[in-house]
C-alpha cells in the first residue's frame, strides 16, 4: 500500500527551468522594448524581482502591483525619472514579459521522466504562486500537462503559498483526502517547505544546491529529481 496518493508539485525551479525561462524572457523584453540588455541589467531586475516576491510571501504589497513595479524600480535604477513616462514604460515592459515568458517551456532536466513514471500511480497536481496568464500557458504548452490532474495558481486563488490557506484551498479542492496521504514537492524554503508544515502536510525539499535547511524539520530532502521514485518506494507500507 502506497503511504502518500496525492503529489503536490510547485512548478518553477522543481519542475519547470523558470530560471533558464526567466532569463530569455527579460532579454526579449528588453530587446522589444528598446532597453540595452546586459548581464548587469538582468541581476539588477533579479534582485528587484527576487525582493518583490519576498513582500508578496510576507503579504506585504499585492501580485497585481508587483507586476509593474519590478520594471518601474528597474527603469528608475538605471536612471530614468520616477515620473509618469516611466511609470507608462514599466506597464508597457510589463506587458511584453508577461506574453513572452507565457510562451516558455523549458523544464529541469528529469522532470518529464519523473512525471511519466509517477503518473497514473498517483493524483498529481502543479501547486504554484504565479501570475495566472503566464503560469497558466506554461503548463498548457508544456510536455507535462498531460500527467497532471489540475493546477493551482495563486493569483487566481487569491492567496499564496506559504499561507495555510492556500494549501487548506487545494486540498478541498481536490476532494478532501487525509493530509498524511499528500506529499508537497517543493525547492522553496519559505513557500513550500514552510507552507507545508503550517498546513501539516509531509515535505519533500528538492535541493539540488545542497543548501542548508535553516533548523527547519524537513520530511525529506533530495538533490535529484530522480530520488523521489526511489523514495516514494521506499515510503510504500
Amino acid at each position: 500500500m502506497k503511504r502518500y496518493e496525492y503529489l503536490l508539485f510547485d512548478a518553477d525551479n522543481t519542475l519547470f527551468d523558470f530560471s533558464l525561462a526567466e532569463y530569455i524572457s527579460f532579454g526579449e523584453t528588453c530587446r522589444k522594448g528598446d532597453l540595452p540588455y546586459s548581464e548587469e541589467l538582468y541581476r539588477e531586475y533579479s534582485e528587484i524581482n527576487d525582493g518583490l516576491w519576498k513582500r508578496i510571501e510576507k503579504k506585504e504589497i499585492t501580485l497585481e502591483f508587483l507586476k509593474t513595479e519590478r520594471f518601474r524600480l528597474l527603469l528608475v535604477s538605471m536612471g530614468r525619472a520616477d515620473d509618469g513616462a516611466t511609470l507608462r514604460k514599466a506597464e508597457e515592459l510589463r506587458d511584453t514579459y508577461v506574453e513572452t515568458l507565457g510562451q516558455q517551456t523549458c523544464l529541469i532536466d528529469g522532470a518529464e521522466d519523473l512525471c511519466r513514471a509517477l503518473a497514473g500511480q498517483y493524483k498529481m497536481y502543479l501547486v504554484t504562486n504565479g501570475i495566472g496568464r503566464i503560469q497558466r500557458s506554461r503548463f498548457n504548452h508544456s510536455a507535462l500537462k498531460p500527467y497532471f490532474d489540475g493546477i493551482f495558481i495563486s493569483e487566481e486563488m487569491g492567496k499564496a503559498k506559504p499561507e495555510p490557506a492556500y494549501f487548506d484551498h487545494v486540498l478541498r479542492e481536490i476532494g478532501s483526502p487525509e493530509r498524511e496521504k499528500c506529499l508537497v514537492i517543493g525547492d522553496s524554503l519559505s513557500s513550500d517547505c514552510d507552507g507545508a508544515i503550517a498546513s501539516g502536510l509531509d515535505i519533500c525539499w528538492y535541493n539540488p544546491k545542497n543548501a542548508d535547511a535553516k533548523n527547519r524539520e524537513l520530511t525529506y530532502t533530495v538533490t535529484k529529481l530522480s530520488d523521489i521514485i526511489h523514495l516514494l518506494d521506499e515510503t510504500e507500507i
